[in-house]
């Protein structure tokens, strides 16, 4: 049976309205296919095989308590504020709330790849307020007999089902780009503990370095009183002038003002503690040492390589590269044509009156094709940014990579120079103790004056404090140490870190992404 004329013309319409956008259409994926992407920046990074300021560790395993250095300490103190710290830091609470949210956004992402459903209902009330009814007989009577009536009501409920098919990879990269992002936020939450652990036994050690330096001054306030007294009774007896005793008096009282600065020392390390283990009030189980901050022995230092793995910033930088490489092939994704599958199944029926005949139950459903046409170069302009931000992410890679190289060599160097410093200062705070002996000894005798006497005594305090600083600064290189290689991540599988590349504009698909390769000179 032939289509009736009007029919045909509709469909021939259609037809031609259908190829007209088809051609539109890849004219434009066309068009965005001559923009092709930069070469990608190299990402291999030359790290020595030894490093030059210290003992390398050639062994692949890490030491059993590398993930627990400040037990080494072996001080319950330090134990406890750790934990404490790890517990109840605000800092550290804010970094996991952030990776359970980019975990939650990771899931909702990962929805996508699956059909939506949803649902909607409707309730409507229609009241003629003048004029005749339509649709009625001569007798004034509807459809079904009945009279008339001003107010009707009925319902409308239906499904809404859409699946979009992934052909080019918007969906699955938006989902590789949100994991990533959650991958990241780890890291960064792993980094800030790392570094919480790395400041609150930084800051208890400048504490006892503190108390160390109160108790030389202590110590000389109490030597300084001693010799006043002696010069005093010299004078009374004659052996010793007004200037002597004014002169004892002078260093007395210059130590006893060096004694303010450094009890506020101690008094800030105590508020910082109790700031970082996330308490307003300085805690008061922490007594009071006089042997100052306590040195420990560092671990080698692994590979240069395999602080890749060791340090979060780095594992942090390499998701983020993965995460705008993602986002670079969503942009790119997004000048291609949208496949989805739609649907929907609604059922009508009367609330009030008969206005609907029947219920009706309607089914709808088909492919459906969402084709870029005119954005005048939006598209194109997000990609080229999100390929921009990827090549930025891969400069901080690098960046990242040398920092922490630059990291464990400055603590390596930091070490051999503190611990040098130590053993002089040691044996200059031995000979300086001699000479002040001698000293005591000649001016109690009369062999020497109280000038003499003064300046042993200056430089056996100086000498000391100059140990409390260097027994200081030795412990405090251990921390930085440690906080510089960072530590081995827990046993997970970390994805390849994708590189999106540039592919010719007559690809049907973008080529295949590279990874990320780290070389390791043999050069040292």
């Amino acid at each position: 049976m032939p289509l009736p004329r009007h029919v045909a013309n509709i469909l021939v319409n259609a037809v031609l309205d259908i190829s007209r956008c088809a051609a539109i259409g890849a004219i434009a994926i066309g068009l965005s296919g001559c923009v092709t992407r930069d070469d990608a920046a190299s990402l291999a990074v030359n790290l020595p095989a030894r490093w030059s300021n210290g003992p390398t560790n050639t062994t692949t395993r890490p030491p059993a308590d590398i993930a627990t250095w400040w037990r080494r300490f072996r001080d319950p103190a330090v134990d406890r504020l750790v934990q404490e710290a790890l517990a109840n830091n605000p800092g550290l609470a804010e970094a996991q709330e952030r990776v359970i949210a980019a975990r939650a956004l990771a899931r909702a992402q990962g929805a996508q790849r699956l059909p939506m459903v949803d649902g909607s209902a409707q309730a409507i009330l229609q009241s003629r307020l003048n004029g005749p009814a339509s649709g009625l007989n001569a007798a004034g009577e509807d459809f079904y007999g009945d009279p008339a009536r001003r107010t009707v009501g009925s319902f409308l409920a239906g499904f809404d089902a859409r699946w979009e098919l992934d052909f080019f990879g918007r969906v699955r990269n938006t989902v590789i780009a949100a994991e990533n992002a959650a991958s990241a936020a780890a890291e960064d939450a792993r980094d800030a503990q790392f570094i919480l652990v790395a400041e609150v036994v930084r800051t208890y050690l400048e504490m006892r370095g503190a108390e160390a330096r109160l108790s030389v001054i202590t110590r000389e306030i109490s030597a300084r009183r001693g010799l006043l007294g002696l010069v005093q009774t010299q004078q009374t007896a004659g052996s010793a002038g007004e200037f002597d005793v004014q002169r004892a008096r002078s260093t007395y009282e210059a130590a006893r003002a060096r004694a303010p600065a450094a009890e506020l020392a101690v008094r800030v390390a105590r508020q910082r503690l109790a700031t970082l283990s996330g308490s307003a009030r300085a805690d008061g189980r922490i007594g009071v040492s006089r042997r100052g901050a306590v040195i420990i022995t560092t671990a080698m230092a692994p590979l240069p390589a395999d602080i890749l793995r060791w340090r979060a910033d780095i594992r942090r930088a390499e998701y983020v590269v993965a995460q705008r490489g993602a986002e670079a092939e969503v942009a790119n994704a997004e000048l291609y044509p949208r496949f989805a599958l739609a649907g929907t199944l609604d059922v009508a029926g009367n609330l009030l009156g008969r206005p609907i005949l029947g219920t009706p139950v309607t089914f709808a459903g088909g492919p459906a094709v969402t084709i870029p046409l005119v954005d005048w170069g939006m598209r194109v302009h997000v990609l080229r940014a999100r390929e921009a931000q990827w090549r930025e992410s891969v400069a901080a890679y690098r960046g990242a990579v040398l920092r922490a190289v630059e990291d464990v060599e400055i603590a390596l160097a930091t070490i051999r120079a503190t611990r040098n410093r130590l053993e002089r200062q040691r044996t200059a705070v031995a000979a300086a103790r001699s000479a002040l002996d001698l000293a005591d000894r000649q001016y109690r005798g009369g062999l020497t004056g109280l000038t003499e006497r003064l300046q042993a005594e200056t430089d056996l305090r100086q000498a000391e404090l100059e140990l409390a600083d260097a027994t200081e600064g030795a412990s405090v290189a251990s921390v930085a140490f440690f906080k510089a290689l960072g530590a081995p991540p827990p046993p997970e599988p970390v994805p390849a870190v994708i590189v999106p590349v540039s592919f010719p504009a007559a690809a049907a698909s973008p080529a295949p992404l590279a990874a990320i390769s780290v070389r390791s000179s043999q050069a040292q």
